[in-house]
């Protein structure tokens, strides 16, 4: 570490006295020099500032894992996090969530722990086997396949980050990655057993991405739970919600349970061209299963046409030859029938000649910038904030009503966490007059999910209390907003659910950007 200090940053740390079962703010003026460490902040407060201040480390070198707590709404580690790094001249740290707080930055990891207790840890052999005196051998290119996901440190930074959580049922994160990397060890015989521990809680992932993103040993823990997801459909032990939802892409191409021949309804009263009246604009328009079939969404599947219209942009879709993107259908763990969606749809690109493709889900927009085969065809994709964003600045709209409302946004994670468009919704939002932009407290990369990926926006059956919709919405009354904004068709579904179920219809709306520019337009 340097000897010349750099800058004076403030530690502005939530604490909890045990004694007086009270949550309090101390602020710090700590030195920082290059290198200086978020842990190395917190022990210079207390050996010179406070010695009551509480938190917990070890080893300083990122590999015990006991020192994870919230660094401005991010988990992390103390002493793997830089705080030059931050770029910031205050910090805010918390203890981590969805654990219960003993003092100040301590929290009780036993929650974390008790999920390695409902899986098995250490191979499962024949009793016999493991009475002989040998070694199970591994070969090298067996040990490939799960040498990351042994990395982990049970650092319990991706069970503090992950909404499912808040369910006691769920095994979270770390416990299902472990599940799976002993499934895939050759060496082991208890794959049956380890299915079973997780096939009753497993769909309450919502893959948003938070554990992968935060985790400090970069492990893909939301790729090793889509694995889990399809050795349990192989197996058949799912749920009957989830049996409904692959069946209706089955049948109809599309988890609405409705048939294809209706994809255009929401265009009834428009004059969108289709495919294959035409084969050649200079956007397709992908419009989504939510948007083309749920009566609430479909007005915005006309709003975005609409806007179209009126910048004279030549654009089409594919009409009925659109189908399911299949990202959820993906991520339930159906990956032969995704691997069809997707198929038709990269066919059905290669027919039609367009620059750009535009979509309004960013379920879409992320499967087709990630997933084989999409990711393979080099598809131009848009979501539709970006595509707007872009007309704003080069003064193709502009919004000329006032709308006098307190506006907070809520980010997509399929849009933010796994893709960084987090800059084109609010500069949307911030180009109309009137409107007040607030943020969450929990917003950008710490955004806290809505609950609908991975198909969960049609399979929810947790009490309301457990939901990952109805805490959000709950934060946003909590700030005094009258809508909560957001890009994303499931996202709409799942909030909207959230305000009934708490009665507060009343109180605060939900609103899709598009709906809002129209406001103003």
């Amino acid at each position: 570490m340097s000897t010349k200090m750099n800058k004076i940053v403030e530690f502005r740390i939530n604490r909890f006295n045990p004694e007086t079962e009270k949550y309090f703010t101390s602020t710090y003026k700590v030195p920082v020099y290059k290198g200086t460490t978020i842990l190395e902040g917190l022990q210079y407060i207390k050996d010179n500032l406070d010695e009551t201040l509480t938190f917990r480390h070890s080893c300083r070198m990122g590999i015990c894992g006991s020192c994870g707590i919230n660094v401005n709404g991010k988990p992390m580690l103390a002493c793997y996090t830089q705080v030059l790094d931050l770029g910031v001249d205050s910090i805010t740290l918390e203890p981590l969530s969805n654990m219960p707080v003993i003092k100040d930055l301590v929290v009780d990891i036993q929650p974390f722990f008790d999920t390695y207790a409902r899986i098995k840890t250490i191979l499962i052999k024949n009793e016999e086997e493991l009475k002989k005196p040998s070694e199970f051998t591994q070969m090298p290119q067996e040990l490939k396949k799960f040498w990351d996901l042994t990395l982990c440190i049970k650092c319990s930074i991706c069970h503090s980050a992950c909404p499912a959580a808040i369910d006691e049922r769920f095994l979270g994160p770390s416990a299902l990655t472990a599940n799976y990397r002993f499934i895939t060890d050759s060496r082991d015989e208890g794959g049956e057993q380890r299915l079973k521990s997780m096939a009753d809680n497993i769909w309450l992932c919502t893959q948003c991405n938070s554990c992968t993103m935060f985790c400090p040993k970069l492990l893909p823990c939301a790729n090793a739970i889509v694995d889990d997801h399809c050795l349990i459909v192989e197996s058949g032990d799912i749920p009957r919600t989830v049996k409904d939802v692959l069946e209706s892409v089955y049948k109809y191409n599309n988890p609405m349970g409705t048939h294809q021949s209706k994809r255009m309804d929401w265009n009834k009263n428009s004059n969108v061209k289709t495919y294959p009246n035409v084969t050649e604009a200079d956007v397709l328009y992908f419009v989504c299963c939510s948007n083309a079939y749920n009566i609430r969404n479909q007005e915005i599947a006309r709003l975005m046409a609409s806007i179209f219209d009126k910048l004279g942009v030549s654009y089409a879709t594919l009409g009925s030859e659109e189908w399911c993107c299949g990202d959820h259908i993906l991520r339930l763990g159906e990956k032969g029938l995704f691997e069809m969606l997707a198929e038709h749809n990269v066919a059905m690109f290669k027919k039609f000649n367009a620059e750009k493709i535009v979509t309004l889900s960013p379920h879409c927009y992320n499967t087709f910038k990630h997933d084989m085969p999409y990711s393979e065809a080099t598809l131009n994709v848009q979501h539709y904030t970006q595509f707007l964003a872009e007309a704003i600045k080069q003064g193709k709209i502009t919004t000329s009503k006032t709308v006098n409302k307190k506006v907070a946004y809520h980010d997509p994670c399929f849009l933010g966490k796994r893709n960084d468009v987090f800059d084109a919704p609010r500069e949307i939002l911030r180009s109309i007059k009137g409107l007040e932009l607030v943020e969450m407290k929990r917003t950008k990369q710490s955004s806290f999910c809505c609950g609908g990926g991975a198909g969960k926006v049609w399979t929810e059956e947790a009490q309301p209390e457990k939901r990952p919709c109805v805490d959000r919405v709950e934060e946003a009354l909590d700030l005094g907003v009258d809508v909560i904004a957001t890009a994303c068709p499931y996202c709409i579904t799942t909030l909207e659910d959230a305000i009934k179920v708490l009665d507060v219809e009343n109180k605060i709306v939900v609103r899709d950007i598009l709906e809002i520019l129209k406001e103003a337009l």
